[in-house]
């Protein structure tokens, strides 16, 4: 039995890999015990955009989707914080710029039952292989491209690593298209697409070959035992308590 059927692990996706190397001990709290950290206001934000963004660009209204979007991020934070209302103040102006940048690309395709079109690509290795999954956020097939969206307070030069990864998987999945992520900050957006899909996904194979070493020759309980932890992390902001309760 590889270590991946021992510990009933049947996928992985860029962002489980990116938490395996970031933080493996919220990797192991989250992947062998089943317990996650809460979503915060900044990742939640995120999704309201988004959510926003979609609605607008298949025919609705873009005062009505900010409304939802808003409404949507008030049900998740009912007693806001300066931290809560800081993220908050930032929907409306993301909403408008990504719209700005992406209505020329027209209406996104979606799959015909809903929701999000899933690709997967299979990582293989000695006695092993494991599907590596995502979720598209935008595709253009009459443009020939993917685009991703990310909403962040500070607009990069260029991808970061962990991004690089996302790009690298979707790429491989959705060979005969372009990907491309739009980062969008309250005052203005990039398109970016960084990084050689063959050496980011090379990078990606030897670390998947790696989790599944450690998952064969180890435990759950002896995992959480043995695993490198880091109080100060900010994977860790806002579940202090559960990573107390977990690693004391």
């Amino acid at each position: 039995m590889n270590g991946f059927e021992k510990h009933s692990i049947d996928h992985l996706s860029a962002s489980s890999i990116n938490l395996w190397l970031n933080a493996p001990d919220v990797w192991i709290m989250q992947y062998l015990h089943g317990l996650r950290t809460p979503m915060g206001a900044a990742p939640w934000r995120g999704i309201c955009v988004e959510d926003a963004v979609v609605a607008t660009l298949q025919g609705g209204s873009e005062q009505d989707a900010i409304k939802m979007a808003l409404e949507k991020f008030d049900k998740r934070f009912l007693i806001g914080d300066d931290a809560t209302t800081k993220e908050r103040e930032l929907i409306q102006p993301m909403i408008q710029l990504a719209i700005e940048e992406l209505m020329e690309y027209g209406r996104p395709e979606f799959p015909e039952e809903g929701g999000q079109e899933k690709i997967s690509i299979t990582a293989k290795g000695d006695g092993w292989e494991i599907p590596v999954i995502g979720y598209l956020d935008l595709v253009f097939p009459q443009h020939g491209v993917v685009i991703d969206l990310k909403t962040t307070t500070r607009i990069p030069s260029s991808m970061s690593a962990e991004h690089q990864l996302q790009r690298a998987i979707y790429q491989k999945a959705k060979g005969n298209m372009g990907v491309k992520f739009l980062y969008v900050s309250a005052k203005k957006t990039a398109m970016l697409e960084d990084g050689d899909v063959a050496t980011t996904l090379a990078a990606a194979k030897k670390q998947i070959t790696r989790i599944e070493a450690f998952l064969r020759h180890t435990d759950k309980e002896t995992a959480r035992l043995i695993v490198p932890h880091n109080p100060s992390s900010f994977y860790w902001r806002g579940a202090e308590n559960l990573r107390e309760q977990f690693y004391g």
